[in-house]
């Protein structure tokens, strides 16, 4: 019997279809635990897109994330950040928050682009992820500029006056309450209530440099569990947008 048989019965009930793409956050880190996580997304031929971090891609770390993209065709990449720093001076951690004027955004995040696009070419998609979720209006309004053309956050971020669509993620996996983990229970528990709603997208956010070998076998099992429901389709971010529901 499976762990995920909540997931499972939720799904069961479903009434309309279910998109499910997955966004793998700070590549550019871990390069081995980000190997390890693609592995399984290319043997099952699921689409994975991965958030890059440009300042800190290494000639090694885009050796390995150009290998993936050569191996699996639906790994897909996009912009997180510039380097993941936290540049707010009081309160919640943020890259491209209230203390950065709109220039200083706008020229960090040309400066990914270009490290990027140098990096990757035209595999670069039209995508941005900010570090923490977390951006202002003049963060939009910059990547508009620069000819993005989706902004992902995670569903329940401050509201911004945003020019351009946003794509969210709903499932954090490394979900945590009060500064701790959500144990397997927990975590299950969570994932059954965001599913169980009439939303006709659901993104799942991981963090491959945080997932050891046990919850890359979790996170299995719950794909296996998303398999076997014919609501539900594996689509990549562009598909999610380039696709009607």
């Amino acid at each position: 019997m499976s762990i995920f048989q909540s997931v499972e019965k939720v799904l069961a009930d479903r009434q309309s279809p279910i998109k499910v793409f997955f966004r793998n956050d700070d590549g550019g880190w871990a390069d081995k635990r980000l190997q390890q996580l693609t592995k399984e997304f290319i043997q099952q031929e699921l689409p994975l897109d991965i958030a890059v971090i440009p300042d800190v891609l290494s000639e090694q770390s885009a050796d390995v994330i150009s290998a993936l993209l050569d191996a699996g065709s639906r790994v897909a990449i996009h912009q997180h950040g510039f380097s993941h720093k936290n540049h707010q001076l009081s309160g919640r951690a943020c890259e491209f928050g209230t203390d950065r004027n709109s220039k200083q955004q706008k020229d960090d995040i040309e400066k990914g682009q270009n490290k990027l696009v140098a990096a990757f070419g035209s595999q670069v998609k039209p995508v941005f992820t900010p570090p923490w979720n977390r951006c202002t209006s003049e963060t939009a309004v910059a990547l508009q500029s620069l000819g993005f053309q989706y902004l992902s956050r995670i569903i329940g971020s401050a509201p911004i006056e945003s020019v351009m669509p946003e794509l969210p993620v709903a499932i954090d996996w490394l979900k945590k309450r009060k500064g701790k983990r959500l144990n397997t229970a927990e975590l299950i528990e969570y994932i059954s209530g965001l599913l169980n709603t009439d939303d006709e997208i659901i993104g799942v956010m991981l963090h491959h440099e945080h997932m050891d070998q046990e919850n890359r076998i979790l996170l299995s099992q719950f794909i296996e569990s998303l398999r076997q429901s014919q609501m539900v389709s594996f689509e990549s971010m562009m598909d999610v947008v380039s696709q009607p529901l």
